[in-house]
């Protein structure tokens, strides 16, 4: 290989993109140098820590976190604007990773947020790093919409999900992109497959279970019972196959609720433009993971499994590509 320096673009998606901890750790594991970090939401945050270079002690308060810990963080509001101030975790974070200015980080770092009123991406480039990271993550209806200057942002994830376009190159670099946003309609697609190959092996083993019978009903040398015992020994494990392949169900859940529906919804938006960013600046290597793998307000206190599971995801695609460009 080239080089190992890479800039790395991590996209907005909740909890799941704890998993960019693990990932972080895998890609520095295996020597790689990343030079440059851009994020929208939580990808602005793990991204924006890890460029202050407080990704361990960030990991250290997270991993920390249970359900009661989390709901003392929950800062619940009865504006009608929103469900969730935001302040209390935005302070509890605070405490761990000082609030240094973007120009002073170790790297080259950019946060994307949304302009609530002219709906333009923006890129935080400079200034406070937390006030860029509020801005950043401030999902609409759920969180407290930030104030900067004359501007107001919500979620930076609304236009730029993915934001490999704003991260900073250094004209030899590879460009790395982690995307929790992969919806189920591309799990769906596979599931279908997966379901008609199913239907059709249900109906070979139902045909198969007709034939022993009609063979062993036709056979003249041995009494009825015993043809129902050979019937029964011969046949029991196709029959057992096509009675259960009747009961293949989809593997989408999906409660209907307020929070399931609102999350799903941006997930369809986020999936769709994640898509659109993936073909205008394609990653050199492009790992992903499925919206449906976590999402629900307690799974930010499973950071430690998510960021595992962002170190299995790296490390796979990571096999890959050096695979492909052994020197």
């Amino acid at each position: 290989m080239k080089t190992k320096d890479v800039a790395l673009v991590l996209s907005s998606g909740g909890p799941r993109g704890f998993a960019y901890i693990g990932a972080i750790e895998e890609l520095e594991a295996r020597g790689y140098s990343i030079t440059s970090v851009a994020g929208s939401s939580i990808g602005s945050l793990v991204g924006g820590i890890y460029a202050a270079g407080k990704l361990p002690e960030f990991k250290e308060w997270l991993f920390s976190l249970n359900n009661f810990k989390l709901m003392r963080l929950l800062d619940f509001s009865i504006n009608k604007r929103y469900v969730l101030k935001g302040m209390k975790v935005m302070e509890a974070i605070e405490s761990v990773v000082p609030n240094v200015k973007i120009e002073d980080l170790r790297i080259p770092y950019v946060a994307v947020g949304t302009d609530l009123y002219t709906g333009e991406p923006v890129a935080f480039r400079k200034g406070k790093l937390f006030d860029a990271i509020r801005a950043s993550i401030s999902i609409p209806s759920l969180f407290m919409p930030s104030k900067n200057g004359w501007r107001t942002f919500v979620d930076g994830g609304l236009v730029s999900t993915f934001p490999l376009g704003y991260v900073q190159r250094n004209g030899h670099d590879i460009l790395v992109g982690f995307d929790v946003n992969v919806t189920d309609t591309d799990i769906i697609e596979a599931f279908l497959k997966s379901a008609y190959r199913q239907r059709q092996e249900a109906e070979k083993s139902k045909s198969e279970a007709r034939d022993v019978v009609r063979y062993v009903s036709g056979l003249k040398d041995i009494s009825m019972l015993e043809k129902v015992k050979l019937i029964g020994s011969e046949s029991q494990r196709m029959i057992k196959k096509a009675l259960n392949s009747d009961k293949i169900k989809s593997p989408v859940s999906a409660d209907d609720n307020y929070f399931s529906i609102i999350t799903r919804s941006f997930a369809i938006a986020n999936h769709t433009i994640a898509k659109l960013e993936t073909r205008l600046y394609p990653p050199d290597i492009l790992v992903q993971m499925s919206f449906d793998s976590y999402g629900a307000i307690p799974d930010y206190a499973k950071g430690n499994e998510i960021s595992e599971k962002g170190r299995m995801l790296m490390a796979e695609a990571l096999d890959k590509y050096e695979k492909e460009h052994q020197a």
